[in-house]
């Protein structure tokens, strides 16, 4: 065994980590519209015994959800917080119309319903789902939140025959509310883990960089080592160089401290099982190789 390889992109993986969480929270978003519309599209249909204009609006949800996740999935590799959070936004936005048209489309069908069902169940997903920030998901849960009690004012549902949610508008009030507080929950949980991910890679990379010192240190020790030897035999042979064995000799002395004062990292270290035969040319070598792969990476 050996020091651990040098891993350049240790300090990279926070900032990927949070654009892999957004993805991945956009996706699902956008995958579970696509799954619940195609349901509402054959329930609607049923619901409003055979009209199809509630049906065809889903059915226009559902293409428009499935061209963001291909948008998702062709920029996978190349993704940046913009598009994340407009995507997010472009999936979630067109249930605004949808509902109000929905509600409204109840209130002349002669039947018993709850209002604002699907207001309520968004506002929690984006609660769940919204990639991390304060901005767009509390902007996105505030838009739903308010749309449901002006569609139950305008509408006038408190007075409809249909409607049995006596504790409304209020009750959906309080859902936006909970999706609020389980959005703020989770920015705030995912900032203290990218600053302990961000503390535990800047650590990683200092001891990593404590072990790039220590093989320099090592590999150095050898030709100093040589170089002292030459400059005494030198001196003994041909006393008249002494001004430049003198100046040999001051060299080496400063390289010589320079070595020693890379030693101070050595606190720095955690020393593991195997470490005892510590192969600086190796450290040097696989530190070559990282920093070619690195500079490939980033042409590409």
């Amino acid at each position: 065994m050996g020091p651990e390889r040098p891993r350049l992109r240790a300090l990279g993986v926070v900032e990927e980590e949070l654009l892999g969480r957004g993805w991945r929270g956009a996706f699902f978003g956008s995958f579970m519209v696509v799954l619940t519309e195609l349901a509402y599209v054959f329930i609607d249909y049923q619901v409003f015994r055979g009209a199809l204009l509630m049906p065809i609006l889903r059915a226009l949800h559902v293409l428009w959800a499935l061209g963001v996740l291909g948008v998702l999935l062709a920029r996978r590799h190349r993704l940046t917080p913009a598009l994340i959070h407009a995507s997010f936004a472009a999936v979630v936005l067109p249930f605004l119309p949808l509902f109000a048209a929905a509600e409204y489309s109840m209130t002349g069908s002669g039947l018993i319903w709850i209002p604002m069902t699907g207001h309520r169940l968004v506002m929690l997903a984006i609660g769940v789902l919204a990639p991390t920030g304060l901005w767009l998901g509390g902007g996105l849960i505030a838009s739903f939140a308010l749309e449901a009690v002006v569609l139950w004012y305008v509408l006038g549902l408190g007075s409809h025959p249909g409607v049995r949610s006596p504790w409304e508008p209020w009750g959906t009030l309080i859902y936006g509310g909970v999706a609020l507080a389980m959005l703020a929950y989770r920015v705030r949980s995912h900032s203290i883990e990218l600053k302990l991910r961000e503390v535990r890679a800047e650590a990683a990379a200092l001891e990593r960089l404590a072990r790039l010192f220590l093989a320099v240190r090592d590999a150095t020790n050898t030709p100093l080592q040589t170089l002292e030897l030459s400059i005494a035999l030198l001196r003994r042979r041909n006393p008249e160089t002494e001004p430049t064995t003198a100046a040999m000799e001051r060299a080496v002395e400063r390289l010589r401290s320079l070595a020693q004062r890379l030693g101070s990292v050595d606190p720095l270290l955690v020393w593991r099982e195997g470490d005892e035969s510590f192969d600086a040319d190796a450290m040097l070598r696989h530190l070559e190789e990282d920093l070619a792969r690195e500079l490939e990476r980033r042409r590409h």
